[in-house]
């Protein structure tokens, strides 16, 4: 787990120089505090920064090449199955001089090329650059767990792994933002792949390589597709057990590490199971670190202590203090984009107690995507339901909801879900799972956008990532594309990069085994029944759950990873909104009306509106201009 930047000429007669790489890496030293390495190689510059988990000696130094230096890589993430790849290689002659993961993908590269990568079992972002044919290939692993953003200018191809390493590069050209990827932003909360903040600048999507020469053309690539079908005909008690043994499996493989292992432990289920695979698999105690709030309805330390009690491990709590004003100019600069998650302050936080004691830690993530958990998803099982109703019954339950509060400051606010679905509920699946977690309704940015920012994006349909999403799964029924538009785009985009920033930003490795590439094919030609039923999500993890964790955890509603912004946008958060969002010289005054945003806010301290989320979203936007654009920045299309 490390931190990879570098840069390739268009011109290959043009050296490359260290200072324009160097400054890079020194960018991203947050992800790898063991070491940094810079390779020039005639027009390309390879730069490393150093997280050790597997052979911690100076062999596993990076960049790496094969035996005659003619192919060379930087890495960021982990192969698990390079043992049994390596031995292979040797048997085919190859000689190795590290024990690392690494070195597997040169020699790999010398056999197959770019198809190396189906040949991976692991989570990875890494760059090779052959010096024989002067090709540089960019890969990024299936589930997207590890980031790679580039981008190509007259004058080179740069990549990185965080946009800030971009920004630091002394030869790039001056930041702009993106219109249109900043209007996405403010419906998603994050800006979707391939799209970036930064006009110029892309995100390699996962499952995807990218193979340039300089002076040509980039040329991307899918590498990995599942389906959805042939559906897998076992009975559900057989699929519970086969489920059990391929989650222990994928859970096995993250546990080879030279260094200090551990697990994020929530009150949910799926980090639950990881912690139960993991106690049949280590020697000693599983180290798992829990956060909790003061505030009772966003604080699950109590479920999350009844599996560490169960399986007796060395568990860790902290209470998340109300600092997110303190917090924010930090991450701001970590995430390196516009990031409205706000689940992003506790997990920044937990990865912080984690790396007290691990170095390595297991995460659940994946489950929710993968077996229907989000309530949007028992909005897909009702929808059918709502619309057998007659009319009348229908306006009358509008009327009805039109009464009730949305400001709810509950995590997954079961009021604040039953206002979109009624409002969408008869729309076509595409519109409505789409708007069922936009942030902001297009109507309502309508009325917040100057109008000059609104001519600049009314050819931009918000819709249009999900739907490209939506449309490419490889499904049979509607619900099953939603699936897929959860795991390809909000999972990568929202979920991964939430966790990779968080813990990189601690020098914390976080492996997920719901996301190993064959649970995934696994539980994707599962049935839809058993994942989602009309009264529960995730039902074979549930079943699953019930012979390995507590009950009260089992039957506990979900509440995510969230935080009680509604609250601190009516206190701590309050002064800084007013300094930045609000100030004479904001920057977010190019996007908004001073005034819109204004009442907003009014709406919000009155509790006639929960604007929390949509508030939380301009604020990071406000500071993130601030932090990332020159002083006169320039709008592109």
């Amino acid at each position: 787990m490390c931190g990879i930047a570098g840069v390739v000429w268009q011109d290959p007669e043009r050296p490359a120089e260290r200072a324009v790489v160097a400054p890079m890496v020194a960018a991203i030293a947050h992800r790898g505090p063991d070491g940094e390495g810079i390779e020039l190689l005639g027009p390309a510059a390879l730069g490393h920064r150093r997280l050790s988990i597997i052979d911690l000696s100076e062999d596993g130094h990076q960049p790496m090449s094969n035996e005659d230096g003619t192919v060379w890589v930087v890495l960021n993430g982990e192969i698990y199955n390079f043992g049994e790849l390596r031995s292979e290689l040797e048997a085919r002659g190859h000689r190795f001089r590290s024990r690392t993961d690494t070195e597997v993908l040169v020699h790999l590269y010398e056999e197959v090329g770019s198809a190396l990568v189906e040949r991976l079992r692991g989570m990875f972002a890494f760059a090779i650059w052959d010096t024989k044919t002067q090709k540089l290939l960019l890969a990024r692993d299936r589930a997207g767990q590890k980031p790679l953003h580039y981008r190509v200018d007259p004058d080179a191809l740069r990549f990185a792994s965080e946009p800030a390493a971009l920004l630091a590069d002394p030869s790039a050209p001056a930041p702009s933002f993106d219109p249109s990827a900043l209007h996405y932003y403010l419906h998603y909360g994050y800006v979707p792949s391939p799209h970036s903040a930064f006009s110029g600048v892309r995100k390699l999507p996962p499952a995807h390589v990218l193979e340039w020469s300089p002076g040509e053309t980039p040329r991307l690539k899918r590498y990995w597709e599942p389906s959805f079908s042939p559906q897998s005909r076992v009975r559900l008690d057989e699929a519970i057990e086969e489920g059990a043994e391929i989650l222990d499996e994928a859970v096995r493989l993250r546990t080879v590490s030279d260094v200090p292992l551990g697990a994020f432990l929530s009150g949910g289920i799926d980090s639950g199971l990881i912690v139960s695979s993991l106690a049949g698999l280590l020697p000693e105690p599983v180290r798992t670190f829990t956060i909790g709030f003061d505030e009772a309805q966003f604080d699950e330390r109590s479920e999350a202590r009844s599996v560490a009690d169960l399986y007796g491990t060395k568990h860790v709590e902290r209470v998340v203090a109300a600092d997110a004003q303190d917090l924010l100019p930090l991450l701001v600069q970590r995430y390196g984009e516009p990031f409205a998650d706000s689940s992003a302050i506790p997990t920044y936080r937990v990865a912080g107690v984690a790396r007290e004691q691990v170095t390595v830690a297991l995460s659940g993530d994946g489950g929710d995507e993968l077996f229907a958990g989000y309530l949007r998803h028992a909005a897909n099982s009702t929808v059918g339901i709502w619309k057998a109703a007659p009319g009348g019954v229908r306006s009358g339950v509008r009327s009805l909801v039109s009464l009730l509060p949305q400001g709810s400051s509950a995590p997954r606010s079961p009021l604040r879900y039953l206002h979109r679905f009624v409002e969408i509920a008869e729309q076509p699946v595409v519109e409505r799972n789409g708007q069922m977690s936009f942030f902001f309704q297009s109507a309502v940015l309508a009325g917040l956008y100057r109008p000059e920012f609104a001519e600049r994006v009314a050819d931009v349909d918000p819709l249009g990532p999900y739907r490209d999403v939506f449309h490419g799964a490889r499904a049979t029924r509607d619900e099953e594309s939603v699936l897929w538009a959860d795991f390809a785009m909000y999972l990568p985009d929202d979920i991964l990069t939430k966790v990779d920033i968080a813990s990189m930003a601690h020098g914390l490795e976080t492996r997920a085994p719901f996301l190993d590439h064959h649970l995934i094919e696994w539980a994707m030609r599962l049935p839809y029944s058993y994942k989602r039923t009309l009264t529960e999500g995730k039902h074979i993890l549930r079943r699953l759950a019930r012979r390995r964790l507590p009950p009260e955890l089992v039957q506990a509603p979900k509440r995510g990873f969230s935080v009680p912004i509604n609250a601190w946008f009516r206190g701590p958060l309050l002064p800084l909104f007013r300094e930045t969002v609000l100030a004479p010289d904001a920057r977010c005054r190019e996007i908004f009306d001073q005034r819109a945003i204004e009442g907003l806010l009014e709406a919000h301290l009155q509790r006639r509106h929960g604007w929390h989320h949509g508030l939380w979203a301009v604020l990071w936007l406000e500071l993130w201009m601030r932090w990332a654009l020159a002083p006169q920045p320039v709008l592109s299309r």
